[in-house]
């Protein structure tokens, strides 16, 4: 890695070496340029970069021509999305050549692989920079343009990668190049929200574990600004631009108080890199302040991804502490769309119900989580593992005979619970997430979805439509046969079709989560340790619901979050009526150990 400093930025470096980022954050913050050293020159790296210029040109003539000649920035996110798409088809054209652009193309890949983009420090050597260009030999290049194309790299290698760091490296691009609304608050060299990083970063190493978290506190919001942290909240609809100008008032209350002299309190120790903690607690107390801040949201416990069995797991590490450590294994849920655990309408200082767990100090109990929430149903029986390597292809009859005595084919004429819907369907509806699996696989045809009720509700309807595709392309079944998945939307009609979106859609949520079937009969999709017998409940704060494993009277393990076809609890109507006890559902409190 190389920078250059002038000698006026470096005797105005401000306090901030004291601060959590430390020097070397600094150093890359007032860089006239850092350089991205990718070693001598190869004929991979010169190959892939060469490849990289030509697709970058190649973007920034599409997107001119979208935006009639006009600059870059101007053409709408709906037409950058098609040119992905345009670009994305052309390179998956390339991959079955012999011609020398496939080979280039295979060096790209090869160059975005490199250990370089694995590794945590990393990260704020490019995100802190104000100009950022790779070199390899004598060979420079755009940086960010490079990061721009790790996306549709990444939607290449498909299901041979699916949790690659790529992800993250194209959030990082997208942050960078996103259109801030006037209201909204930005964070200067921020990548997002901590969850949001963690959630993209699993994959990525590091030697000491603690450094995932520590390594990101200078590039994520609440690391730079804590204020941010102290007053997260749902901002959507009519509250978004009130509570983002309260944020931006109390952020610049902050500067003008530490540059006063005066003395930031706000930061939590939970948000300050101590090496003296063992792995475990740096963890568990970060996880605990994620939960405590501001409402009370329970996004945190989403990072929650077991591969054994939690109640048999160490009693040195609680079952409701994620391993930041280990590597992701099943693609995160969809934040905030779906809120069992926050209810549909109504004023609520906080959202989740906590118990011994202090914003400062130390709590009775450390290793213990006390969260109230009410149970939906238990587990009566669960499906066999699901990899995303059998053979391509998705096994839903296999999923389906795991779970019903009968066939999925011929069609059953057993209604769903609740009789809104056929049984199959909600089957249908409920490997696909509800739809959410869509908002991956078709982001270009789902067009503006609404408010969060609406779009869920547009995002089901298009997955009817697609798995009505999907069945017959693979099972030849006339549309006669599902005339119940035929859309009502005229929009979600005139989307295009293709049996690829829903076999995609639902490969996004499926790998390494497993089908289930509640006693009353509720489908879902939960983690891939539960098993027949644990408990569905909703956690008061909850983006999703969970599944709870009883391991004595009064303790319980966190095997993880869950999809349930519930729209009354998905939407948070249930809960409301919980909160305001309109239902005889009563709310206790889980002891998560």
């Amino acid at each position: 890695m190389k920078y250059h400093l002038e000698e006026t930025q470096l005797r105005s470096l401000p306090t901030l070496k004291t601060r959590i980022n430390g020097p070397h954050i600094v150093v890359y913050r007032y860089a006239n340029r850092v350089v991205v050293w990718l070693g001598q020159e190869s004929s991979v790296t010169k190959r892939g970069l060469t490849r990289a210029r030509e697709l970058c040109e190649y973007r920034a003539m599409l997107t001119s021509t979208a935006s009639g000649g006009n600059s870059l920035q101007s053409a709408s996110q709906q037409a950058n999305m098609q040119i992905d798409r345009i670009l994305l088809e052309s390179l998956i054209a390339e991959t079955g050549s012999a011609e020398a652009a496939s080979q280039s193309l295979n060096d790209l890949v090869q160059l975005l692989e490199t250990r370089y983009f694995e590794r945590v420090w990393c990260i704020q050597e490019v995100v802190a920079s104000k100009q950022c260009v790779c070199q390899s030999g004598d060979v420079v290049f755009n940086f960010y343009d490079l990061l721009s194309l790790t996306a549709l790299v990444n939607e290449l290698r498909g299901p041979q990668k699916p949790y690659s760091p790529l992800r993250f490296w194209s959030q990082v691009y997208q942050q960078r190049t996103r259109e801030w609304k006037p209201h909204a608050l930005k964070v200067e060299s921020s990548v997002g929200s901590m969850l949001q990083v963690l959630m993209n970063m699993r994959n990525f190493q590091a030697t000491d574990p603690r450094d995932r978290l520590f390594a990101i506190f200078g590039i994520t919001d609440e690391g730079l600004q804590p204020v941010s942290a102290n007053m997260d909240a749902l901002v959507s609809g009519s509250n978004a631009r009130v509570l983002s100008t309260m944020q931006k008032a109390f952020v610049w209350l902050g500067k003008k108080a530490e540059e006063r002299g005066i003395q930031r309190t706000e930061r939590n120790p939970a948000m300050t890199p101590n090496y003296t903690k063992p792995v475990m607690e740096v963890y568990r107390d970060f996880t605990r302040f994620m939960m405590r801040k501001g409402t009370r949201l329970l996004g945190v416990l989403s990072h929650v991804q077991h591969t054994r069995d939690p109640a048999a797991a160490s009693t040195s590490w609680p079952s409701w502490v994620p391993r930041f450590d280990e590597p992701q294994s099943c693609t995160f849920f969809p934040a905030r769309l779906f809120l069992p655990g926050i209810p549909l309408n109504g004023h609520y200082a906080y959202f989740a119900g906590l118990h011994d767990s202090p914003l400062r100090g130390s709590p009775v109990e450390p290793n213990v989580l006390q969260l109230d929430g009410f149970r939906v149903d238990s587990v009566a029986s669960v499906c066999g593992p699901v990899r995303s390597d059998e053979g391509g292809t998705l096994p839903i009859q296999r999923l389906w005979n795991d779970l019903f005595a009968f066939p999925l084919f011929p069609r059953t004429t057993l209604k769903y619970i609740g009789g809104a819907e056929q049984l199959d369907t909600a089957f249908f509806l409920t490997l696909c997430t509800g739809g959410t699996g869509l908002v991956m696989s078709m982001p270009d045809q789902l067009g503006r979805l609404g408010d969060r009720l609406q779009g869920l509700q547009t995002l089901a309807d298009h997955a009817r439509n697609q798995a009505r595709r999907w069945l017959a392309a693979f099972y030849g079944f006339p549309e006669s046969a599902y005339p119940d998945l035929m859309p009502q939307s005229q929009a979600v009609r005139d989307a295009n079709l293709s049996p690829v979106y829903y076999h995609v859609g639902v490969w996004n949520f499926l790998h390494h989560r497993r089908v289930f079937r509640t006693q009353q009969g509720f489908l879902g999709l939960g983690p891939d340790t539960m098993k027949p017998g644990d408990q569905v409940v909703s956690l008061f704060g909850g983006h999703m619901a969970f599944v709870l494993r009883q391991v004595s009277a009064s303790d319980w393990a966190l095997v993880g979050d869950c999809y349930l076809h519930h729209w009354d609890l998905m939407s948070g109507k249930l809960p409301e009526l919980v909160r305001r006890r309109r239902v005889n559902i009563l709310s206790e409190t889980f002891r998560l150990i």
